[in-house]
């Protein structure tokens, strides 16, 4: 429906265009010759020549105009030269004609064939034939540059998304494994905590699944995901682990997975014991979330930092802004811009 409003808007608005162009064409000339010696009237006749003159250029110009962009590109340039032409010499044969017949009607001391009338016709004809046919050569290059634009940025999107995807069906494998390994032993040694461990595991994967096809989340929501695993943690790693969440503001968004994605990277690369302790923590500050844990590296873990690369993307492609990551011989660091929450 949009459609088709659309391309009946672009059918009409010539018929209204054309003659208000045709007005202001005929009153510039009208004004120019009120200074010079050869002045006349104003003659609505001539504005209706002038405007069926700017119809019939538009017209040409548009049919010239769908058969250049069937051609390629680097043809573009002669064939438009080779429209201008074409243009000029057919409209001026309607020109002409037109003119012709209308001058000697009103002015007749005017020959039929008035070689002055002919090359003020002529050069006329080019004027208007280069200005519309400019106009709309301008008009379709910027609606295909746009529509490029919009087909790349949906073309990024999509190999965000799927990216995205393949990330997430990394993580939940990972996910799974490492809790269902603490929870069998959990059952062993204490039962009550274990149906504890699996509801808020069911909860967290619950969550995981619901935000596979969106773009962004509540903060609160993420948040409260990153609570629930660092719990899971705690339980996992004992007295080992330690962290630490300050967030008051929770009137952002933020792409899923973010907090669960360094959660994991924490986990992956770090060993986490008696001789090794975690410290992890989430700051909130000015719209920014720090995201910090100790390093205790893991010997032999490979890291393609895919995850961390498809997080960046993901942020400079919604937000137009960046993730910092910085990293030194004892402390990982993320800062995650936050999302206004609109609404």
């Amino acid at each position: 429906m949009t459609n088709a409003i659309k391309n009946n808007s672009f059918r009409i608005y010539p018929w209204v265009f054309i003659p208000l162009i045709g007005l202001l064409y005929y009153t510039t000339l009208f004004l120019f010759s009120m200074t010079s010696d050869a002045a006349y009237g104003f003659d609505w006749f001539g504005v209706v020549v002038i405007s069926f003159q700017l119809g019939v250029v538009w017209w040409l110009s548009q049919f010239v105009l769908n058969k250049l962009l069937k051609r390629g590109w680097k043809m573009n340039l002669r064939l438009f030269i080779f429209g201008v032409i074409a243009i000029v010499l057919l409209s001026e044969c309607i020109f002409l004609t037109i003119r012709t017949i209308y001058v000697t009607i009103r002015y007749p001391e005017f020959s039929l064939f008035n070689w002055v009338l002919i090359t003020v016709t002529l050069l006329d004809s080019l004027l208007k034939g280069i200005m519309v046919m400019s106009f709309l050569f301008s008009l379709q290059f910027f609606k295909r540059w746009r529509l490029e634009n919009e087909e790349n940025e949906r073309l990024k999107r999509n190999e965000l998304e799927l990216q995205n995807r393949a990330l997430k069906s990394q993580l939940n494998p990972h996910f799974l494994f490492n809790n269902l390994n603490t929870l069998s032993g959990l059952i062993r040694q204490d039962p009550v905590i274990a149906n504890e461990f699996l509801k808020e595991m069911s909860d967290m994967y619950r969550y995981i699944l619901k935000t596979a096809e969106t773009d962004v989340v509540p903060l609160i929501e993420e948040v409260q995901f990153a609570e629930s695993y660092t719990h899971l943690l705690k339980k996992r790693f004992g007295k080992n682990f330690n962290y630490s969440i300050e967030v008051n503001d929770y009137d952002y968004v933020i792409p899923p997975i973010s907090l669960h994605l360094l959660l994991e990277n924490v986990v992956k690369h770090n060993r986490i014991d008696a001789e090794c302790p975690m410290h992890f923590t989430i700051k909130q500050q000015e719209g920014l979330l720090f995201v910090e844990n100790t390093i205790n590296r893991k010997n032999h873990v490979d890291s393609t930092k895919k995850g961390l690369q498809l997080l960046t993307e993901q942020y400079t492609f919604l937000t137009n802004k960046t993730i910092e990551i910085r990293e030194d011989s004892n402390l990982f660091s993320v800062k995650l811009p936050l999302l206004k929450l609109i609404g």
